[in-house]
């Protein structure tokens, strides 16, 4: 398969030709023994018969082990100790590029990951690389069906890398990085760039064939990713087919990414799937915000349509200062918050927040303005929201709620940000901000089947927002990923072994592959799956519904018949 995208596989640049640690391994001080043990042990190999005994051992080392030179190389082996290495321990490849695509720049930053070896059997076993994406990577391991279930099935090793740009280690550190070199290195390319890099040197650390397929220490890269990073994950196979054998995309909008997609298909699901939780969700919804915005209309100012809602008015940003602009935006973060609402929507529940804020729409006993109020009450001690907008956490603490929490940051932030699917706070949210303003522009409207007020999408708002946040020298391209990478036509490409997995009630399978695009380009599709219900953080349990527990046996078959295949094509 010929690589036509001019992203070919990174070199790993490595710079420890005098530097007795592996770049991937911790380093760690110990303590120096004391002067009295030193001279014991001095006094010790004096004695002729430990001197013996010492030769003898070294010479029988040197017999058995024809690698006894490299001991200390990185082509040896994990010692057994490591099989129990913590695989939430964060740790850190020093050697990353900061520029993958500027040879000479040979700057390089330390990018966090995470490590699984519990199950690895050895070269010529499978590695599992877990995708990072557009948020921090502070609590390990991502997907317990990969590193429980997946990895022990097939002896496997797996590596999760934090996305660049996400979470508090990042290439430009000590201030922030400029919108040109933003527009440099925020990019999915330098991001694919540093995984690469990072598993290449992992491979090597466990002693696998980096390339030769053909090699019985060849261990095949399996990436892993959902959402942002599914998409990342099936772009691997198009950009690095030559280093990646296998995608596992869940809830992978590349369609989304390419232009193709309906604008409006995002918010028609979640007004589905709000549907499907709770009958009768939908008609509430929409005619509570129909009359929430007469009312919001009809208010002498500002102040008291914030008010009215039970909104902070010390904290109203300051560019909410007309009535239209607070409508505007508090309709957005009502849709973009029941959108999370969905994603997180499995396994079926009452407990879910979908079904929650679905009851406090469809409470007949309070007022348009007081189920606003309650609905984002909802927010309060969510975990989910809490990681999404880092402000959320204070609000228990508050008789109003406060909704500046939505803006993520940086100059002239927006409630209504580059993604109508909401952005998020703080940093992570201005990254993503940034991303969707330059080559990840993903199109999302609302129409008229939607239980949201009606509001279309356009590249020329976009391009407006972009400017306002970033300055003129910002406009987007929305076709120049799909250009670069060449996904419009995966099957033109010559790509195979990609599996796509989706959540029928998830928003984002509306932007994803719903059906075989080829014999070896699958999708499986789970009637009550939401946002990569198949790859959550909680992995198979006893509230699985029987679609997901089939998907799991399915997924883990496809990947296997797959992997048999990359073994008998090498002819091992």
């Amino acid at each position: 398969m010929s690589n036509t995208t001019g992203y070919g596989a990174i070199e790993v640049h490595q710079d420890h030709a005098n530097d007795g640690d592996h770049p991937l391994q911790r380093r760690v001080k110990f303590p120096s023994s004391s002067t009295s043990n030193k001279c014991n042990i001095d006094d010790l190999f004096t004695q002729p018969w430990v001197k013996v005994l010492t030769t003898l051992a070294l010479i029988v080392i040197m017999v058995i082990s024809p690698n006894y030179h490299k001991l200390t190389s990185a082509h040896d082996l994990e010692p057994s100790s490591e099989k129990g290495h913590d695989e939430n321990q964060e740790l850190f490849y020093e050697d990353q590029l900061v520029n993958h695509f500027d040879k000479t720049d040979t700057s390089t930053w330390s990018n966090r990951y995470y490590k699984s070896i519990n199950y690895f059997e050895g070269p010529g076993h499978p590695i599992f690389l877990i995708v990072g994406g557009e948020g921090a990577l502070d609590h390990g391991m991502l997907y317990p069906f990969v590193t429980q279930h997946l990895a022990p099935h097939f002896g496997a090793a797996v590596i999760e890398v934090e996305h660049r740009f996400y979470g508090p280690y990042q290439p430009i550190m000590g201030r922030d990085a400029t919108v040109a070199q933003l527009v440099t290195l925020l990019t999915p390319q330098q991001a694919m760039a540093d995984m690469v890099q990072l598993a290449k040197a992992f491979k090597d650390e466990l002693g696998c064939s980096i390339y030769d397929r053909s090699s019985e220490n060849y261990c095949p890269i399996v990436t892993v990713g959902g959402s942002y990073p599914g998409f990342l994950s099936a772009m691997f196979r198009v950009a690095y087919p030559d280093f990646v054998d296998i995608s596992y995309a869940s809830s992978a909008p590349l369609k989304l990414y390419d232009q193709t997609a309906d604008q409006t298909v995002y918010y028609d699901i979640v007004t589905k799937a709000a549907e499907h939780r709770s009958e009768g969700c939908a008609d509430a919804v929409r005619s509570t915000l129909e009359e929430v915005k007469e009312l919001i209309a009809e208010a002498s100012s500002v102040k008291e349509a914030v008010a009215d809602a039970n909104m902070c008015l010390d904290t109203l940003p300051e560019y909410i200062t007309t009535l239209k602009t607070y409508s505007d935006d508090l309709m957005m973060a009502i849709a973009f918050s029941f959108a999370d609402y969905d994603m997180e929507a499995y396994p079926l529940s009452e407990e879910l927040g979908l079904y929650k804020a679905c009851q406090v729409f469809q409470d007949d006993s309070t007022g348009p303005m007081d189920k606003v109020a309650n609905f984002f009450r909802l927010m309060e001690g969510d975990i989910e929201e809490e990681e999404g907008y880092p402000g959320l956490a204070a609000e228990e603490s508050r008789d109003c709620f406060d909704i500046s929490i939505f803006l993520p940051d940086g100059n002239n932030p927006r409630i209504t940000t580059s993604d109508w699917s909401g952005s998020g706070g703080g940093n992570d949210g201005k990254m993503w901000d940034f991303q969707l303003c330059t080559t990840l522009v993903d199109p999302i409207g609302f129409s008229e089947e939607s239980m949201f007020p009606t509001r279309e999408w356009t590249y020329e708002d976009l391009t407006k927002y972009c400017q306002l946040r970033w300055g003129k020298e910002i406009t987007p391209t929305p076709f120049a990923l799909v250009t670069n990478l060449g996904f419009a036509d995966l099957v033109k490409t010559g790509t195979s072994r990609i599996l796509f997995t989706n959540g029928l009630q998830d928003m984002w399978s509306g932007g994803s592959y719903l059906e075989d695009v080829s014999d070896s380009i699958l999708a499986l599709n789970f009637e009550n799956g939401a946002h990569h219900s198949d790859l959550s953080h909680v992995g198979p349990s006893d509230n699985d519904t029987e679609d997901i527990r089939e998907g799991f046996v399915q997924i883990t078959d496809i990947l296997e018949t797959w992997l048999d295949e990359i073994k008998e094509e090498s002819g091992n």
